[in-house]
């Protein structure tokens, strides 16, 4: 009873003569002679039973425990003196032109996505870093009968609406043995890197996928993975062995890298009856790609690796062995041109040690990839430091300085943030944060000054008034009290001080009085946090969340308390958050943020600073706020009023604006297109408040692994106001 599926696969496979030993190709290898519509109806036709079929076996496979022998042979054909940046994105070592290596790691899978590497041995004439381990790895975690792969990077041709996605034909029918084999060609209808193109080879009447040969874009690389899935009963879902061809090409830097695998499974389980049902059910997913690497042994044994190998070295495989490369051996490498190098590298990479339960990442001195820029904030640089600490039960205590300098409005911005993770099953997390925040005046000492100024000739404007200088500190407490539900506790102390720089205008003195007053707040808060049925993952002990098909709703109440440490607030606020992800297909969502607050029964002067509705000075990654703040709108805006309600809307999809475009026409550019944009997103935003009761703005962006940019419209009661542009790299945030 406990395999079940794998008994009436049992029967399947030998009610159609599929012997559980090793088969052959036999001679009959036929060309399909129809008509082109004809093998277009044919391909349609066993597509469409075979993407059927897909959904039974996509989750077929509960478990299993394999040996996976990889070699791989990276070659470095062109590089420039940007290889020093290329070398961030691309998994290559600088020092080895001709790279070669084998490694085998057991690995465990559990469905519906946990992958769990662990290498046992390497030898090669070069050592492969982490990132390398990561890509000759990365590939190997394909469930070929998913609609999606590799983190919905590709659309396979098996998905639900592939027939929308792409066209079939049936190109040539197989026999092996006894067994017909048909070889489905796959195009797709549009260029996107979110597409392959390829063959499907397909068993007639079972519709199990016999093979792939797949091309396409993955990560800036051009790759071509031809895959063997297992003929015996117990593996016919399982990959048998890979063949992985990439080429990157970036910055005038060319890399090319083969990788061949064998698996050698130990145990397969298979997923018991409406265990798919039951997995929707359970919230706890543990889905995720582990690589564990941190002691490899070097073994140089050739008995060994003549064990584990599924067929010997070639010949130029065995010389590379032979010959190693080191660093000294690169033409014109001389010793002041290699401490030039280590310099620079120092100075512009991204520093990552770590030292047994210690972690440390720093962003670099003059790292490139901390720049960004925006519409109204110009320039911004910024500098990150990190640094973790983790003890028993996966208790983790964080360290996070960061400072940045704004060039168009001459602003050094600081934050040093610690925190103390003592219940991560919970998320339990203690939080002290101290640092400086936007120059801002409040409303209401814009409503003093001219109330004062009513019967003077000065008006508000001719005082050229500085902002306030703002810095703060605050302490907070975070527990989730069950699954989906967060309780926020904390204090957070403003002080905002004048600049002190005097008018050449003097408008009196009670104004005079206002200008030059410190303003501190003291103020408790409590917030509560809610997402229904969201699903999670644990990592250790560490739970965190993944996704959940219901909104997030948040809520918080603060209360200006006067009279401590000299603070004068004295106000309520409430303010009510909620967000949500909507997945509207494959690798197309919107997503909302509606807000609003309110600041009540003011008996002192206050800045009307909320929680949810403020101002971002660096831009981050794609998936940070760039859709959900307003990009244009001038910082007064934020402190002006005591009340607001604000919407934000974004559409992601890979075919927005490419897909109306005339293919024939655009091709050269479709294709350049497909190489770097890997998505498209729209914004719709949307601003309420007393002061300015209509402001909208209008966006659109593309964005792909490394950069990411957007222009943005803004509007005022519907007339146009601004234009601008934001820009952020997508790595190392």
């Amino acid at each position: 009873m406990k395999k079940i599926y794998y008994l009436i696969f049992v029967l399947i496979f030998t009610a159609i003569n599929i012997s559980a030993k090793e088969i052959s190709y036999g001679d009959k290898d036929l060309a399909f002679k129809g008509k082109k519509q004809e093998r277009e109806e044919r391909g349609d036709s066993i597509m469409r039973l075979t993407i059927e079929k897909a959904s039974q076996y996509r989750n077929m496979i509960s478990k299993y425990e394999a040996e996976i022998y990889i070699k791989g042979h990276t070659e470095i054909l062109q590089e420039n003196i940007l290889m020093r940046l290329a070398h961030h994105i691309l998994p290559v070592e600088r020092k080895n032109k001709d790279m070669f290596f084998e490694m085998v790691s057991h690995s465990r899978y559990n469905a519906p996505a946990n992958y769990i590497h662990d290498l046992r041995a390497v030898n090669g004439n070069s050592i492969p870093d982490e990132k390398k381990q990561e890509e000759a790895l990365a590939f190997l975690n394909l469930n070929i009968y998913s609609p999606t792969a590799y983190d919905d990077a590709i659309f396979l041709p098996i998905a639900e609406n592939a027939f929308n996605l792409y066209t079939f034909n049936l190109e040539r029918e197989k026999n092996i043995d006894s067994l017909k084999v048909y070889k489905i060609s796959f195009l797709p209808k549009q260029w996107s890197p979110k597409l392959v193109c390829g063959y499907l080879y397909v068993f007639d009447q079972s519709w199990v996928i016999h093979k792939i040969d797949m091309i396409g874009h993955y990560a800036f690389a051009e790759f071509n993975l031809e895959m063997d899935f297992g003929r015996s009963v117990e593996h016919f879902l399982l990959p048998e062995k890979a063949d992985l061809f990439l080429r990157y090409k970036l910055l005038g830097n060319t890399i090319e890298t083969r990788y061949h695998s064998a698996f050698k499974y130990d145990k397969v389980e298979w997923t018991k009856k409406n265990n798919d049902e039951e997995w929707k059910r359970h919230l706890d997913l543990t889905n995720y790609y582990k690589l564990s690497s941190d002691t490899i042994p070097i073994i140089r044994d050739t008995a060994y690796w003549n064990l584990h190998r599924d067929k010997p070295l070639e010949i130029e495989e065995a010389r590379l062995y032979e010959r190693p490369l080191t660093p000294n051996s690169r033409k014109g490498d001389t010793t002041k041109l290699r401490q030039y190098v280590q310099l620079t590298k120092r100075l512009t990479d991204m520093i990552n040690l770590n030292y047994k339960s210690t972690r440390i990442k720093y962003s670099g001195l003059l790292n490139p990839f901390q720049l960004g820029y925006s519409a109204r904030n110009g320039i911004t640089y910024k500098q990150q430091f990190r640094i973790s600490k983790t003890f028993d039960h996966d208790k983790q205590f964080r360290l996070h300085p960061e400072i940045g300098f704004v060039f168009k409005r001459k602003q050094i911005f600081f934050k040093l943030r610690g925190d103390w993770e003592y219940l991560p099953r919970k998320r339990g997390a203690l939080s002290l944060e101290v640092g400086n925040g936007n120059e801002s005046y409040s409303s209401d000492i814009t409503r003093q000054i001219n109330e004062e100024l009513k019967d003077s000739t000065f008006k508000f404007d001719d005082l050229n008034l500085e902002y306030f200088k703002h810095y703060y500190a605050e302490i907070k407490n975070s527990i989730e009290l069950f699954n989906g539900f967060e309780l926020t506790t904390g204090i957070s102390y403003h002080r905002r001080i004048p600049t002190r720089e005097k008018s050449e205008i003097t408008p009196g003195d009670n104004v005079e009085q206002i200008l030059s007053q410190d303003f501190n707040d003291f103020t408790p808060a409590i917030g509560i946090s809610y997402t229904p049925r969201q699903y999670y993952r644990m990592d250790g002990y560490r739970k965190e969340y993944v996704y959940s098909y219901y909104p997030t709703i948040s809520i918080e109440f603060a209360r200006g308390i006067p009279g401590i440490w000299k603070s004068s607030g004295d106000y309520d606020r409430i303010e009510g958050d909620i967000h949500q992800s909507l997945m509207l297909g494959l690798c197309r969502r919107l997503n909302y943020h509606i807000s609003g607050g309110i600041f009540m029964r003011q008996r002192s002067t206050y800045f009307a600073d909320f929680r949810y509705f403020t101002r971002k000075n660096f831009p981050d990654t794609w998936d940070d706020q760039i859709g959900g703040v307003f990009n244009l709108l001038a910082s007064e805006w934020y402190n002006a009023s005591d009340k607001y309600v604000q919407a934000h809307f974004m559409y992601e999809s890979p075919f927005i604006l490419f897909k109306i475009l005339p293919l024939n026409s655009k091709r050269k550019f479709m294709r350049i297109a497909s190489r770097y944009i890997f998505t498209e997103r729209f914004y719709l935003s949307h601003l309420w408040m007393p002061v300015l009761p209509s402001y909208t703005e209008m966006g659109y962006g593309i964005g792909n692994h490394i950069f990411n940019i957007a222009i943005f419209v803004g509007f005022d009661r519907w007339k146009y106001q601004s234009l601008g542009f934001k820009f952020a790299f997508e790595l190392f945030q």
